[in-house]
């Protein structure tokens, strides 16, 4: 048994382990935070400020971009996505007092005129204009936004502090100085279907059968319908689908951009070979 002394001062380096680097924006006069501040689904826990600066590097943050962080707590990220990139950031947060308290800290940081927090459960408030969201919630909760944030618009950027998103890979793995996790998801277009495509070299029609798991799919591609490939790799970023295969001892690859059932792109990464395709109804 740990003698209770050495307890004490054992609990006292955690806490001080978890409030380290994001201390600046917890608690004030008016509302003391507290490890495990309850909120609807789970109870508050700090984000580290070196972990929020690397799951928005990773998220590529831009001046175009619209941060929306899903239980936002003392607003932090937001705070610091506005603060280090200049965009427009919204914390979408349950408890009421968090919220109040978000609001002032993004005041004392002179952040009010990009920065914005409203109170209201995420599973109901609309996020959908989101360019990057981030997450802090735990597996369970990530499982049940999945659906949503699978629909957002394609190359929107998802990171998790800590927890990962059921049966979704992740698009890149974070790592903070002290060992912490998080994740990197890229929202993919939308391809299941059959595509007919032309502009491949000596084929009169190229068709392709395509069934989407996420950010990969599997393909089943025909030359003037007879089925001829062996698929080497298949993956979507965002809007971006690429697809290699191989037939007659012959390399294939198109890579390009879908946007509503059509796909612009060139063959084996050569600008003067133009392949066009077309998901039929």
């Amino acid at each position: 048994m740990i003698p209770k002394k050495i307890f004490i001062v054992l609990s006292l380096l955690v806490c001080a382990a978890l409030l380290g680097c994001a201390g600046k924006n917890y608690g004030d006069e008016q509302y003391q935070l507290r490890m495990a501040t309850a909120g609807k689904d789970i109870m508050w826990v700090p984000s580290k400020v070196d972990m929020v600066h690397k799951m928005l590097e990773a998220a590529r943050v831009g001046p175009q971009d619209i941060v929306y962080d899903l239980g936002s707590g003392d607003g932090i990220i937001p705070i610091e996505a506005a603060r280090k990139y200049g965009v427009r950031s919204v914390g979408i947060e349950y408890n009421p007092d968090l919220v109040e308290l978000a609001k002032r800290n993004a005041r004392r940081a002179d952040l009010e005129r990009l920065v914005s927090f409203k109170r209201g459960d995420i599973f109901v408030e609309d996020f959908s204009e989101a360019t990057v969201v981030t997450l802090y919630l735990g597996e369970a909760l990530n499982a049940r936004l999945m659906p949503r944030l699978l629909q957002m618009r394609p190359g929107t950027r998802v990171v998790s502090n800590v927890f990962r998103i059921e049966s979704w890979i992740p698009d890149q793995e974070i790592r903070s100085a002290t060992g912490e996790m998080a994740f990197l998801w890229i929202v993919p277009a939308q391809i299941e279907g059959v595509w007919t495509f032309s502009g491949v070299p000596g084929v009169s029609q190229m068709s392709a059968q395509l069934r989407q798991k996420k950010q990969f799919f599997d393909a089943q591609v025909f030359f003037d319908g007879r089925r001829v490939a062996e698929i080497e790799n298949a993956r979507l970023q965002g809007s971006l689908m690429e697809l290699q295969f191989s037939h007659g001892g012959r390399s294939y690859a198109l890579r390009g951009q879908v946007q509503a059932g059509q796909f612009v792109g060139q063959f084996n990464k050569d600008p003067q070979l133009q392949v066009t395709g077309r998901r039929s109804p």
